[in-house]
């Protein structure tokens, strides 16, 4: 894949309306993600369903970034309601999901790819500095940050899941656990390019470590949104990746 196969632009935006004038710019963007705060937007002004036609219509992708939490019944049945649409891509599942509710998420797909289910074990905004309050119990034990995140990433995939939401260093030990051939899917938040804040990302990266550490696809939202010219920062994205990455076989 190319950078701009692996870019996903985070649509986390007040309205609707900001979502479509988003869209309009970014003619070089191929996915974006839907999160909590557009579906909000959507259900209090409306509007949603016709931005999210368009952008399946445009022949690109959508990230549904929801965190599903719920009973087991109902997050299958939410699977079964979206695995019919070509454009949804990945959708992110509760990282309190226990094994059997994945496993019934992942049999509500009916054998489809996709939605790939996302594991979320532990989300970018908290570092090691949070762990002994997450995890109290293994903390006390000695267990490592990064030991606890492949220990529950490797149940939520033996279990189901498509691949895991990774950011910072674990990127690397999640693509050692998990090589390519196996299929495992890494996408990445927290993704930040040289000289940009890291916001509320305690575990960032840059574009470029990100896809040479082992991401499939990045997610970026403020980097490209709060800035004056969108696709030129979008496109600075792409072409970092793109000099990351390997040169393709002849």
């Amino acid at each position: 894949m190319t950078g701009g196969d692996r870019l996903i632009v985070a649509l986390d935006v007040p309205s609707v309306e900001t979502a479509h004038a988003v869209v309009d710019e970014l003619a070089n963007v191929k996915s974006y993600k839907i999160g909590w705060r557009l579906l909000m937007a959507g259900l209090r002004a409306r509007g949603l369903a016709a931005l999210w036609e368009r952008i399946a219509g445009d022949g690109k992708r959508i990230f549904v970034d929801l965190k599903v939490p719920d009973i087991g019944n109902t997050v299958a049945d939410v699977v079964r309601d979206l695995h019919g649409d070509p454009s949804i891509r990945f959708l992110t599942l509760h990282q309190n999901m226990q094994p059997r509710d994945i496993a019934m998420a992942r049999d509500a797909k009916g054998g489809s790819r996709w939605p790939a289910l996302l594991a979320v074990p532990y989300v970018s905004s908290l570092d090691a500095g949070d762990f002994s309050r997450i995890a109290p119990a293994e903390a006390a034990r000695g267990v490592t940050l990064s030991d606890w995140i492949i220990a529950r990433t490797r149940e939520a995939i033996d279990h189901g899941c498509d691949g895991v939401i990774a950011s910072g260093e674990i990127i690397r030990r999640c693509r050692e656990a998990w090589p390519r051939e196996t299929g495992v899917l890494i996408v990445s938040p927290g993704i930040r390019p040289a000289g940009a804040t890291r916001d509320d990302h305690k575990r960032s990266t840059t574009p470029a470590e990100a896809v040479r550490w082992g991401s499939d696809y990045v997610v970026v939202g403020r980097p490209i949104l709060n800035t004056a010219d969108r696709t030129a920062a979008a496109q600075a994205i792409i072409d970092e990746m793109d000099a990351a990455l390997p040169p393709a076989s002849p």
